[in-house]
């Protein structure tokens, strides 16, 4: 495995930090739009903050874990560091579909941890404003609410924006429920 993100990962995290450095360098302080990582799981996009953004990769060999919940697909090796990986499609229940070669990892940090999360395709980044984001299509799930900020029109779809911290701090997430 490389020392760095290569491909289509590295692209996204220069990306980002080519944004972040002009918001910087901005003589503005006040940046109204925040940036997502747009990603794929079946046929819906969905967005993740680039805050919690650590790398992009393809999916590497994932070792399996004995007795951990189904939505947990086992531990990656990150340049020596053992990271758990989700499937983020059994987490939310979503239909399994065949894997595809345009699959990667996005590591995400929240709390001091890493994680990988499983997606079907990456994206672009997108800028919103907070105002975009409506709760409107979540009203129906409202004990899913907490996995989601929300969703925003993007072209002729929705980005339904993820929640990290809700995710990791889900009751069930490393608990067995076998």
């Amino acid at each position: 495995m490389p020392d760095f993100p290569t491909g289509p990962g590295k692209k996204i995290l220069d990306q980002v930090r080519r944004t972040q450095q002009d918001q910087l360098a901005s003589e503005t302080i006040d940046f109204p739009h925040q940036q997502y990582l747009s990603f794929l799981l079946n046929e819906d996009w969905y967005g993740l903050s680039v805050y919690h953004l650590v790398e992009v990769l393809p999916p590497p060999k994932i070792t399996r874990v004995p007795s951990v919940p189904d939505h947990i697909l086992g531990v990656i090796n990150l340049r020596g560091e053992v990271l758990s990986t989700i499937d983020l499609k059994k987490f939310f229940g979503l239909p399994q579909g065949e894997s595809t070669e345009d699959q990667a990892i996005i590591v995400v940090e929240h709390a001091g941890v890493r994680t990988g999360l499983l997606v079907d395709d990456i994206g672009d980044l997108v800028n919103l404003a907070p105002e975009d984001l409506s709760e409107e299509p979540l009203l129906a799930g409202t004990s899913q609410r907490v996995f989601f900020e929300g969703a925003a029109p993007w072209g002729e779809v929705f980005l339904t924006v993820i929640r990290p911290e809700g995710i990791f701090q889900a009751e069930g997430m490393y608990s067995y429920q076998g």
